[in-house]
């Protein structure tokens, strides 16, 4: 797990109904034996973090709403979903999800909301946008009654598990800092949630002057102090990172650099038709050596500053092994800086 070595190593493997889930119609099933092979595979090139997302919009959807894998009922009558009934499969099957990468000794963080969601078509299939309730989003405080119940049902039904909670995925909508003052925080306040156990809203701007992320964390540094802000851990979109490396102080962030929403990579098999290739693993590994080199892993009593993140593109042509190329190549850095493997890792 994350706790066991020095940096993390995150595989994004964000919504595993999307590529590893069925339905038939009535119910659905997952391919637990080859999400188990994907998760072993993972760990065993390294990694000791898996971060999954609530759920996914991009999937198939042959039976229409019926097939979109999320946490609410869906009405039959007006083909919306009710945000005041969780629905009797999700939690039940995120467990089995969680549990698996548990197995695999990796530790989990949870994207509780997605900014994703929202773009363009896919929306339709999104409980926080086609409900009964009318409501169009979760940033809004029309929302708040219901993505607070969520966030305690999670926290409920997952407290068996190495949980990272994480406040988002690239939330774009100026509304998310105030959400995050609303629901999110009131709630890290109320369960004493560990601040070395949270992850900011991921964006691709983080080096922009007052980005969501900056305003979201100077809430915290306000409501509990610059030491609890530089705990929680800052997610980086923003690859090859070049204009948002750290000024490195004697008190620097918790960092997480991801090549998530990269498609300008020069991979030869980790492709989305139609999108582009994520980073290769010669490129990760020459960058998570850089990284490595420039900057500490701790300081002043505080470990695993820096953490890495690689998800393999979205329904990507490439092999398991392409998919898991890269999180090699952050474990060889790690080896030439640390001068031993990640704990998970198996040659």
């Amino acid at each position: 797990m994350m706790k066991d070595d020095k940096c993390g190593i995150c595989f994004g493997r964000l919504c595993p109904m999307d590529e590893f889930g069925m339905f038939d119609g009535k119910k659905f099933t997952l391919d637990e034996a080859g999400f188990g092979v994907e998760c072993d595979a993972a760990a065993h090139a390294g990694a000791n973090i898996e971060r999954f997302m609530a759920y996914g919009v991009w999937g198939p959807h042959k039976y229409k709403r019926k097939s979109q894998f999320q946490p609410y009922v869906l009405d039959l009558k007006t083909n919306q979903w009710d945000l005041t009934k969780f629905n009797e499969y999700y939690f039940p099957m995120m467990r089995r999800i969680l549990a698996r990468a548990q197995a695999a000794n990796m530790s989990i963080i949870f994207d509780l909301f997605d900014g994703c969601e929202f773009r363009g078509t896919e929306s339709i299939w999104s409980p926080w946008a086609v409900n009964n309730q009318g409501i169009m989003n979760f940033y809004g405080k029309d929302a708040d009654k219901y993505s607070r119940e969520f966030f305690l049902k999670c926290i409920s039904e997952f407290k068996d598990f190495d949980i990272i909670w994480s406040f988002g995925n690239e939330p774009e909508n100026k509304g998310f800092p105030a959400m995050a003052e609303r629901v999110i925080l009131p709630i890290v306040k109320a369960k004493k949630l560990d601040f070395n156990r949270l992850a900011y809203g991921a964006t691709t701007k983080i080096s922009a002057k007052d980005s969501i992320q900056d305003r979201v964390r100077q809430l915290v540094r306000d409501k509990f102090g610059p030491a609890a802000e530089k705990c929680i851990i800052m997610p980086d979109h923003g690859w090859p990172f070049t204009a948002s490396l750290p000024v490195w102080g004697k008190k620097p962030y918790r960092k997480l650099y991801s090549d998530d929403g990269c498609y300008t990579g020069a991979s030869k098999c980790d492709i989305r038709v139609g999108k582009g290739a994520r980073p290769s693993a010669t490129q990760w590994g020459i960058l998570a050596k850089s990284i490595l080199t420039k900057y500490p892993a701790a300081l002043g009593g505080r470990e695993r500053l820096i953490s890495f993140e690689h998800l393999p593109a979205g329904f990507s042509t490439g092999s398991l092994e392409c998919k898991v190329a890269p999180i090699r190549a952050i474990s060889k850095a790690y080896r030439n800086k640390f001068g031993k493997w990640p704990c998970n890792y198996k040659p």
